[in-house]
């Protein structure tokens, strides 16, 4: 092995040589004149190149395509790779499935371009384009296909990822991703999801994002890509699951698809002059989505393959709730997301084949298709291989992909999620729904977690022109927009810096109006901007529901039920604007907003001309109107504005589709009742605005909030049963609503110091603004709430250890997650066969014998969940 250090990474010796990375590239990662040397790494697989980061995200918001940031991972997939190159001179590129807006037949999507209406040389692409010119193309269509097809120069075709039309019919316009053509292509093989002991070759493709894109994609400058496989084009969006967490099982095959091929593209295709000599050190795998990309690199290097070997592979757990842990109770499903082509042949080799392929064809448990003794045998064989997969209920689980890899390869795979208080709600049994399921096995492991930053830019406060909503609505009109205020806060020693870097770059003066260094500006502003927004509010709500729904959402969202209920009335002297936002999903708990706030209203000690100061928003949605919190908050709803003879009618309204978190800047106060919350990105953006907020005491709101910047509530929201008198012989319906019921006083508390804190006490609001605004929370720049480390170094230092000695780390062969296929002992029969002479004795010995095979299945299971250390795995 051998080691080289260089600076900005010019030049590689030993295995490569002489090979110049391109002038752009190395213009990103040298920007950082503090950063430490690039170490190269070789051996036998290659060189692995410590400063260089490859991030499996399933959204990114840097995109601009409203699919690509339904959730905060879209803020995380963006933010952390862009910080990271920025920052501290990291070659990070980020990988994405690939998707498209109605494209059922899984070819490539092509755009149409005329020449003479888009020049190759045009300078500046349109932000969005007609939907006639997007063409789905059968699945082996060709770029050249389609240019001959229609009779066009191929030079008037591209590559393309299209987002959904804003409005219908042939002129409907689209935001759009545009493609370079595949550098890439190859195919995997995994077992089959048809015929046992088969294989299924999927073809796989690379496309860079190009550099032609229009401005709002923030990812054109650098290198990153989509994963094209034709499965992965049919969906409409980067999740193949809802928001809710809910999808066919498939949707995880198809995912472990994409993770396989990744694992080829990173590691075995990229290490070429055209692509920079991108061979990554270091993989960040976000979410469900990329947690199978332990198993697969596991797989890769236990087959001899040694370009897997030396690799740092961290996935992060964005949501570890059960509705988004991904589930199947199907053996052979699982087999086809964990499995490879020598499983397949295995399984193929096996005595009891035929009882294997019975079990697949019509269910592992059909008592009417298979006999007992079948069904224990099948069982016993396919048990021992999937023993690292199944959780805490018995469920094969996508989650225990990751937390099994981090297990079996610790010195090369880890495991966490992105707060510090939440890793510790996801291991204790006081808080058993963090991590349902789970609990006992993440506290068998050992997790880095690593608290999520936030970059203050994003939210363009200081940007006149940022759009308030998805476009094409009434709050983005230039007319509307102009009564938004921007600021743009800088502490006042770093004024002259933030000056000098505006001359520098004369692009941001556009999207830094209003620079202050006083906090009361600041709170002016956004005291301007309350009453604009309520003011926009209550002249469309007068008006009917049709100007209220045009205001926030655009012909295509209405389409697809986006609405608003209720309004607020203007913003008058002494009232506060309180916001909450998010996705339409149980786990961000707005029932206890919603709850909390009628409790609040309803409390007699409060005055009546007070309480009436409080105007709240909530934004989520559109929401699945079966859902128990959506009912709920509608039935609160209908109390808050029919209590007391409908005096508070005008104090609260509800968003039902994507709210824009720029509403921050247009608030006084932020309120987030998550049941459990791994960061929140939310109250980190309520910060950036110079916002006091409240959250529910969980996961990343306990590590960065006090009573200096915001307000608690008494206790984590998902407690035990026993602590409100239940036991878990209690249905969930009822643990959840015991837990609600707590939890709503003490958000009715929440309101009550707002409004007193507002009124009473001013200049604490103002110190309490200051502290939010200043409080250093960008991901390069936030060691107060990360231990000491920005959230940067931690990923570099801590998880890659990028700044170590080349012994450290190991470069060994990993070991496999899967178990070996076992086999039914048929003992209990001998024993009859023998020893029984009669009938009664045969009975006895039966009963026994099934207490044998019973018995010998829940140890194997028990052993299973108790260590995934070297030793266990060895022996077994």
């Amino acid at each position: 092995m051998r080691v080289d250090s260089v600076r900005g990474y010019h030049t590689q010796r030993n295995t490569v040589q002489n090979r110049t990375i391109s002038r752009d590239l190395t213009n990103n990662i040298s920007r950082s004149a503090s950063a430490p040397k690039l170490t190269l790494i070789t051996f036998e697989g290659g060189v692995k190149n410590l400063k260089q980061v490859a991030s499996l995200t399933p959204e990114n918001k840097g995109l601009g395509l409203p699919e690509a940031f339904m959730g905060g991972e879209g803020v995380v997939g963006y933010e952390l790779p862009a910080s990271l190159i920025e920052h501290e001179g990291v070659d990070a590129r980020s990988f994405m499935p690939f998707w498209e807006h109605n494209n059922p037949k899984g070819g490539y999507k092509f755009v149409i371009l005329p020449e003479k209406d888009y020049p190759a040389d045009m300078e500046k692409m349109p932000d969005t384009l007609p939907a006639k010119y997007f063409y789905s193309a059968d699945v082996g269509e060709t770029l050249e296909d389609v240019a001959k097809k229609f009779n066009l120069k191929t030079s008037e075709v591209r590559y393309v990822i299209q987002s959904k039309p804003i409005g219908t019919g042939p002129d409907a316009q689209s935001k759009y991703c545009l493609l370079d053509a595949p550098k890439i292509t190859g195919s995997i093989s995994r077992p089959s999801t048809k015929e046992l002991g088969e294989v299924d070759t999927i073809h796989y493709a690379l496309l860079k994002i190009s550099s032609k894109n229009p401005d709002y994609n923030k990812l054109k400058d650098t290198p990153n890509y989509f994963v094209y496989t034709p499965d992965l084009a049919k969906a409409s969006k980067p999740y193949t699951y809802d928001a809710f967490g809910n999808a066919p099982f498939e949707a995880e095959i198809i995912n472990s698809d994409e993770m396989r091929a990744l694992t080829q593209i990173i590691h075995k295709r990229m290490n070429t002059e055209e692509f920079g000599y991108f061979n990554p050190a270091n993989v960040i795998a976000h979410d469900r989505v990329a947690h199978t990309y332990g198993n697969h690199i596991a797989n890769m290097s236990a087959s001899g393959d040694t370009d897997a070997n030396g690799l740092k592979v961290h996935i992060v757990a964005h949501n570890t709730g059960r509705n988004y842990q991904g589930l199947t109770d199907d053996p052979f499903k699982m087999i086809s997301v964990v499995g490879d082509a020598a499983d397949a042949e295995k399984i193929k080799s096996l005595p009891d084949f035929d009882i294997l392929t019975k079990a697949k064809k019509f269910g592992i448990n059909n008592s009417q298709a298979l006999s007992a003794r079948e069904q224990q045998i099948a069982w016993a064989v396919l048990s021992p291989y999937l023993r690292n997969f199944r959780d805490g209920a018995g469920t094969y689980n996508i989650l225990k992909t990751g937390i099994s890899a981090a297990g079996v390869n610790p010195e090369n795979i880890s495991t966490g999620t992105v707060s510090y208080q939440f890793d510790r709600e996801m291991k204790s049994p006081e808080t058993p729904d963090a991590a349902k399921f789970l609990t006992d096995d993440y506290a068998s492991i050992t997790t880095k977690s690593v608290l999520n930053g936030a970059t203050p830019a994003n939210l363009s406060l200081g940007n006149p022109d940022a759009n308030f909503g998805r476009g094409n609505n009434g709050l983005s009109t230039p007319e509307v927009k102009k009564g938004y205020t921007p600021f743009t806060y800088v502490k006042p020693e770093e004024l002259e810096a933030f000056k000098k870097k505006l001359e520098e770059k004369p692009e941001l003066k556009k999207v830094n109006q209003n620079i202050t260094t006083d906090i009361n500006e600041v709170i002016a502003a956004k005291e301007k901007n309350a009453r604009w927004l309520s003011g926009a509010i209550e002249e469309a709500g007068k008006k009917g529901q049709d100007a209220l729904n045009k205001l926030f959402f655009n012909e295509t969202q209405i389409a697809e039920g986006h609405n608003v209920w209720g309004y607020i009335s203007k913003v008058q002297d002494g009232d506060i604007l309180v916001f909450g936002y998010g996705r339409p999903d149980e786990q961000k708990g707005f029932t206890m907003t919603t709850g909390g706030f009628l409790e609040f209203l309803k409390d007699k000690s409060i005055p009546t001309e007070v309480k009436k100061h409080v105007k709240l928003i909530t934004g989520a949605g559109p929401w699945d109107k079966n859902a128990d919190d959506y009912k709920a908050m509608r039935k609160d709803a209908e109390e808050i504005w029919n209590l007391d003879g409908g005096i508070y009618r005008h104090n609260y309204m509800n968003i039902e589709g994507f709210t824009p978190n720029r509403f921050v800047g247009c608030v006084h106060y932020c309120l987030f009742t998550s049941r459990r919350e791994m960061c929140g990105v939310t109250p980190l953006e309520a910060k950036i605005a110079g916002t006091p907020y409240g959250t529910t005491a969980t996961g990343g709101p306990v590590d960065y909030t006090n009573s200096k910047n915001g307000f608690l509530t008494d206790e984590v929201v998902e407690g035990r049963p026993e602590r409100y008198g239940l036991s878990y012989a209690n249905s969930e319906k009822e643990i959840d609503q015991a837990r609600i019921n707590r939890q709503k006083p003490q958000v009715a508390n929440i309101f009550k110091k707002f409004i007193n804190q507002y009124t009473n006490d001013h200049e604490d609001y103002v110190a309490m603004s200051k502290k939010n605004i200043e409080e250093l929370v960008d991901w390069h720049n936030n060691n107060e709430y990360n231990l000491g480390k920005s959230a940067n170094m931690r990923y570099m230092q801590d998880i890659f250890e990028y700044d170590k000695p080349i012994t450290d780390r190991y470069m060994g062969t990993l070991r496999r997650v899967t178990g070996k296929f076992g086999e039914f002992r048929e003992c209990a029969e001998e024993i009859l066969q023998t020893t029984a002479k009669t009938k009664p004795m045969k009975l006895i010995y039966s009963v026994i014998g099934g207490v044998i095979v019973l018995s010998g299945a829940y140890i194997l299971y028990r052993n299973s969940h108790k260590s995934s250390d070297r030793k266990l795995d060895k022996a077994v």
